[in-house]
């Protein structure tokens, strides 16, 4: 159902304009009427209609000036206005205003039923508009939530599988190009939202730059990817400042768990606040092996340790240092130190 008031002077004009809105498209109904453009005004703002009817030419406060206050005030209300062939002068300067319609007197049913036909399907457009919009803002806001935490560890991955999954929901809506730029802000403006709680507003978003109408679908989403892109670099000298101190919490962290086999990379970057590959490449920087390395270089030391102690049989030596199949374990101590654990046993047994 649309709302709607009817503003005139002349008591013949409204009850004629009601009856036909009301018989000819029962989808509009009448809420008010006004004499004049000042009564209007505090009907509109009192019923808030969709759709309003007003003379140009009325006491007090013509219908321009109605027009005008209604802009103004940001009423999202369409106008058709009621005017004579002697008053096209003012019928232009409304339409400059951007009125819906304008129906000329004396009133014809006929124009009447085709504003209203017309005037049904913008309405009903704008509403799936804002139903399209409100859902849109529902889902960028969870997603620009899940969106800073990964930012904020560098996990690139998932956030660029995130981003797949927001164009794929975009593109579910059909947008034209003003539209595609307006979701995407929506979600920016989330995003920003949710990293200033995250980093105390020390990381700001740059707005998306103005582009072209007849512009490609694509420029707008590599705009926002190198917008993230810039954050991320943001968020690595923003986080630099902690990143030894994490790095060496992390390291002391796997050589506490390096013998428990379900143990890795990931959990290991996971405690240093960072994504794995992030974490892999600033680990191989600051310790200068690879994470895998560096686990088996302690393995391999803790193995030589248990197995010089002739108590620790060689299986359980292999179970000790985290390795389940010991096939595996004799592989990789004979490739590291390049004889196998029964020949290093041997060589002890030998030696004493």
């Amino acid at each position: 159902m649309f709302k709607v008031i009817i503003a005139d002077d002349e008591p013949s004009i409204k009850r004629s304009l009601k009856a036909i809105i009301e018989r000819e498209n029962p989808q509009f109904q009448v809420t008010a009427f006004a004499e004049n453009g000042r009564e209007a005004l505090e009907r509109v703002r009192e019923f808030a209609p969709d759709l309003v009817f007003t003379d140009i030419r009325m006491p007090d406060m013509d219908g321009l000036m109605l027009i005008r206050e209604i802009r103004r005030c940001g009423i999202p209300a369409e106008v058709v206005i009621i005017t004579g062939y002697s008053d096209f002068g003012y019928a232009r300067e409304a339409i400059r205003l951007g009125v819906f319609e304008y129906l000329l007197k004396p009133i014809d049913i006929d124009e009447v039923i085709q504003i209203l036909k017309k005037a049904e399907k913008k309405l009903r457009d704008i509403r799936q508009e804002q139903l399209e919009r409100s859902e849109w803002i529902a889902f960028c806001k969870k997603e620009a939530e899940t969106m800073a935490k990964h930012l904020w560890v560098l996990n690139e991955t998932a956030l660029w599988s995130q981003m797949k999954q927001i164009r794929d929901r975009l593109q579910q809506y059909k947008p034209n190009f003003a539209r595609i730029r307006e979701m995407y802000t929506d979600l920016m403006f989330l995003l920003q939202t949710e990293l200033e709680t995250l980093t105390g507003n020390r990381i700001m978003l740059p707005e998306l730059p103005e582009m072209k109408w007849n512009a490609p679908e694509n420029t707008i989403e590599k705009q926002v990817q190198t917008i993230i892109r810039g954050v991320m670099e943001k968020i690595r000298h923003l986080r630099n400042w902690g990143s030894q101190r994490n790095m060496a919490e992390a390291i002391k962290q796997i050589e506490n768990h390096f013998s428990d086999e379900s143990y890795s990379l990931k959990d290991a970057a996971e405690f240093a606040g960072m994504s794995p590959t992030y974490f892999s490449k600033s680990f191989k920087e600051e310790v200068g092996m690879s994470y895998t390395r560096y686990v088996t270089k302690l393995r391999m030391q803790k193995a030589i340790e248990l197995l010089s102690d002739p108590n620790n049989k060689v299986y359980e030596v292999a179970h000790a240092v985290g390795y389940s199949d010991y096939a595996h374990f004799a592989k990789v101590f004979k490739k590291y130190f390049q004889f196998s654990p029964t020949d290093y046993r041997h060589s002890l047994e030998r030696s004493s």
